[in-house]
This record gives structure tokens, sequence and C-alpha cells, in this order.
């Protein structure tokens, strides 16, 4: 199913598909309050009770009238007033409208609302200025969901405004899929957590911190397994203490290459799913633990834009399927270079840029100067990523395939 070792290299797409057809999405169901429900995963559709609207209703704030009456310089009578949550219950007859405000439920004989800048007002008298449209203005009962209508699909990654929808047709609890728990494993005998010193020739482990934060981000119950050194019977440790603890994934950084010292990939059981991309290269894979309980290992690069690279673009979508969610392809925006570029070319190389505008406003992405794969900095710097290559030379304004990071993370 996957491409290892000496294997042909995978594309992105690919890549996740390999990997996700070796896990089995959990199913394992709870109900939790609709506002407590942010981030996690739909366990069934949510199909309205209500029609939404629940009545006719005013779009704009002006008059309900009859469209028979709309005509330019008619003059009507005002008589009476309705607001949200306050019908009036006068009836509009010929030649008569009814004040109403936005929200507002359509007073029996109206059929349309005139906006209060179409018309003058003189005591009890209106006069429509401008003419209206029949039907103008109204906002018709279930035109937005209707009552047995799928508000939200099974699968859905609750965002904020999905609990928002949620609670607009009336849901006060949802069916949402358990938690997935995730470990976050970074190795390297060179990495410290600050405050202790940094060795020598050493540094700070900057992507624990990144990936459960991105992790807790989603929704998911983010385990920090700290630092593990780099020896064998260590991560071996540490991974039969991932599915002791039965976590869902463990996620490492870290010991994925083909060094002396890299330890992930060496494990036994660990498969390399190798990528046509850089920075990254491919993930390392593993099903840890036996019958009782499964743990999916994902071996992210330790360089920490490669780590972030490979995260966003490949583990977290294979992560979201486990959790049960429907994942859609991240959205790729065809944008054109700012200047030219020339790169290594062969592989797809996911450089990070900003986005600029010219004088007349038309928008561009200019590749930032340093690309080094452990430059964390450049991504905080970056609105986006851009994917250059097989070819090795661009002129500026060739078209490349751009990830804005704001839809990625």
């Amino acid at each position: 199913m996957t491409r290892v070792e000496g294997g042909a290299e995978l594309s992105i797409d690919a890549a996740i598909e390999a990997l996700s057809a070796t896990i089995v999405p959990i199913t394992v169901a709870e109900i939790v309050p609709t506002r407590a429900a942010l981030h996690r995963v739909l366990a069934r559709d949510l199909v309205s009770a209500i029609d939404l609207p629940n009545a006719d209703n005013a779009a704009m704030d002006g008059y309900a009238v009859r469209a028979a009456d709309l005509g330019h310089d008619t003059s009507l009578r005002e008589i009476g007033r309705a607001l949200a949550g306050q019908p009036s219950s006068a009836r509009v007859e010929p030649g008569t409208a009814v004040r109403i405000m936005t929200g507002a439920p359509m007073p029996a004989g109206a059929d349309t609302v005139v906006m209060l800048e179409h018309v003058a007002v003189s005591e009890s008298e209106i006069r429509l200025i401008t003419a209206s449209e029949p039907g103008a203005n109204v906002r018709r009962r279930g035109e937005h969901i209707n009552a047995g209508a799928t508000a939200l699909a099974l699968g859905t990654h609750l965002r904020p405004v999905d609990v928002g929808l949620a609670t607009a047709v009336g849901a006060s609890e949802l069916p949402v899929f358990r938690r997935l728990r995730v470990g976050v494993l970074s190795t390297g005998d060179e990495l410290a957590d600050p405050p202790a010193p940094p060795s020598e020739c050493g540094g700070y482990d900057a992507n624990r911190p990144f990936l459960l934060g991105s992790l807790a981000q989603l929704g998911f119950d983010a385990v920090d397994l700290g630092i593990c050194a780099d020896r064998a019977d260590d991560f071996e440790r540490a991974a039969h203490g991932a599915v002791r603890a039965r976590l869902d994934v463990l996620l490492t950084s870290g010991g994925a290459a083909r060094g002396d010292a890299d330890i992930v990939r060496k494990a036994g059981g660990v498969t390399f799913v190798a990528l046509n991309i850089r920075p990254g290269r491919g993930i390392a894979l593993a099903a840890l633990g036996g019958p009782a309980h499964h743990t999916l290992l994902l071996g992210l690069p330790g360089n920490a834009v490669a780590a972030f690279l490979m995260f966003q673009l490949v583990a977290r979508p294979v992560i979201l399927r486990l959790a049960g969610a429907r994942v859609r392809r991240a959205r790729r925006l065809q944008l054109p270079l700012a200047q030219p570029l020339t790169h290594r070319g062969g592989r797809i190389d996911y450089q990070r840029a900003q986005l600029v505008t010219d004088a007349d406003g038309r928008l561009s992405v200019l590749p930032l100067a340093a690309q080094g794969s452990a430059m964390l900095l450049t991504i905080t710097q970056a609105d986006a990523l851009i994917a250059i290559g097989p070819q090795a030379h661009y002129a500026a304004g060739d078209e490349v395939e751009t990830l804005l990071l704001d839809l990625l993370t």
C-alpha cells in the first residue's frame, strides 16, 4: 500500500491516501453540550427540527406593504409597527403599511418590504419615492434550512460557525466522536527544554511545543511525552509506554532519516513513506501494539520547518481521518511570482513566501530569502507556502501553486 525504502516517491495526496488506508477511524461517540462541541467531530448527521427562518420576516428595516400597492409616488397609511420578537397584529389592507424592523415577522396581508431609504414619511403617511420589486427584502420561511434537512453532516470537524449553526437549528446537545489522544515525542541527544541550558552543540526543542499546540487547536488530547535520547532501547520504552497509555497516535519528530542515530526509522515494524517534496522527504509509519490496542506511529523529520510541513500537509489530515473527520483537500491557489526564482529542481520544493500587491492591487507571491529547513522563523514571517518544481527555473509572473498558511494552521 505504501512506498518505502527504495520505492517510488509519492505526491502529498497519494501519501495521505496511502497512510489513510492503514487506519480504522474511531467510532466511539458521546453526547456533549453544543457549546462544548468546538473542534469535536460530529458522530452523525445533524437534522434540523425547525424551518430556518421559522416565519417569513423582514430582511431590511422599512415598511411591510402589499406588492399590489407598489408604484412610484404611491402614498400609504401607516397602521402599526413590527419588531423582531414583537410582531404586529395589524393586517395590511390596500393603501396601508406597517413599519417593520429587520427580523420581524411579516404582518398578515403584506408580501414586500420597502426600505426606509425608499420612502418619504410625513406624520402617519408614507410616500414611495423609489420603485421596489414585488417580494423584495423578505426572508421566506425555510429558505435557509427546511425542517428535516441536514444542517451538518457526519464527520464535520466543528468550527465556531458550525457550533453557531447547530444552535440556530435548536440543537442543545451534539453527538461527537470521543477525543483522539495523541502523544508527542521528540528524539535527539542534542535537545533540551528551557530553562535547562542546552549542550554545547545542541539547542532547544521547538517541535514539541508547536505540535502540541497544533493538536490542541484541532481539539485532540495532546500528551507531552518529552524528549527521548538517541538510544534504541529508550525509544522502544517510549513506544511501549504509548501503547500502555492507550494513545491513539504517537507523533514523533527526529530520528526518521538515514543517519546512524535515527532510532525511529530503524525501529522494528517501521516503514518509511517517501514523498517527492522537500524539505521533509517522507514520514515514518508503524502500527504499535497488538489486538487489544493499536497506536499509530507517525514519525516526522527533526528539522523544524520540515516537521511543520510534514505535519500540516500529511500527518494532520491523516490524524483527522482517524478521528472520524471528513477531510477536504487543502485549497490551492494559482498566484504569480513577484520575481524570478531558481531552485534545485527535481522534487516539489515548498518554499515560504509572502503575499504582495503591486500598484494596481494585483496579488503575487514573494519567496523569502532564507529557506533553510531548520529556520522556524520563516514560518512566522510567511503568509503562504508555494510549490516549486519539478522544473528549476521560473520567471517573474509565472503562476505557482500557493497554500495560504491561515487555511492550514
